[in-house]
């Protein structure tokens, strides 16, 4: 089954870019890891930039997405930049389904 929502974004800086990790979840609850690496330095433009490929893909936040940012060894939720992935993911996901 396709994976149709995502679950959690983890945003880890990686020699000076942005590695993006996704955990996808189909509707019978399987679940899918994709990694992006994303074409910037910036935290907020890269959760924008994971946000604009999945919505290109059909994919929609799930209720409760988070998104995880790695800082000092440790992952942390961060409410800034959960709320421009799904800012950007809905938005995109609406304007894609008028295409």
């Amino acid at each position: 089954m396709r994976a149709d929502t995502v679950e959690q974004l983890f945003v880890r800086r990686r020699s000076g870019r942005i590695s993006l990790l996704m955990v996808l979840e189909s509707p019978a609850g399987e679940r899918e890891r994709e990694t992006l690496l994303a074409p910037t330095a910036s935290p907020e433009d890269a959760v924008r930039f994971a946000a604009r490929h999945l919505a290109r893909r059909g994919i929609r936040p799930a209720a409760r997405v988070r998104v995880r940012v790695e800082r000092g060894g440790s992952l942390v939720d961060d409410a800034s930049l959960h709320d421009a992935f799904v800012r950007v993911l809905e938005r995109e996901g609406r304007e894609e389904r008028w295409d």
